[in-house]
């Protein structure tokens, strides 16, 4: 299908539903036996869905965190997921693969590194928001984005 015509903005909008229903069909293929009382093998199951089994396994847990965010990945090879959220296990996924992106960008630029543009590479940056979209998250991307992922899913769960 060629598309011609049309602002920027519609372009990005007739894109991202596309992109919804393919990452939809995927979702439930993948996601389908997923047991999300085991976050390490929900990473393992996100690694080989979106990167292939190529990420390096790092590992996940719930921990009681200061900050206010929902999850938090660490330079240092870790994640950790805020348990004072109360957050449904669709949305915990959504948290846990916002986290493996940072992660896929860390793995592929570095940290804080200088980018081949010559800009250095940020948290939240072009980089990480070029992933996010990789792995099927549409419309804008902020640092809040992810735990809306999978919700909405149809996805089975155990």
């Amino acid at each position: 299908m060629t598309y011609f015509g049309g602002s920027r903005t519609q372009k990005r909008s007739v894109l991202d539903k596309v992109r919804a229903q393919l990452a939809k069909q995927k979702d439930q293929e993948y996601l389908s036996e997923l047991d999300l009382d085991d976050w390490n093998a929900a990473f393992d199951r996100l690694n080989r869905m979106y990167w292939n089994g190529k990420l390096r396994k790092i590992p996940v847990s719930m921990q009681i965190l200061k900050e206010k965010a929902y999850g938090i990945y660490y330079n240092s090879g870790r994640i950790h997921l805020n348990v004072k959220k109360q957050l449904t296990p669709q949305a915990w996924l959504g948290v846990l693969l916002h986290e493996m992106c940072h992660h896929a960008v860390n793995e592929k630029y570095g940290h804080g590194k200088t980018s081949s543009r010559g800009t250095r590479i940020i948290g939240h940056g072009k980089e990480w928001k070029a992933e996010m979209r990789r792995v099927g998250y549409t419309g804008k991307i902020t640092k809040y984005s992810g735990k809306e992922r999978f919700i909405g899913s149809d996805i089975s769960w155990k």
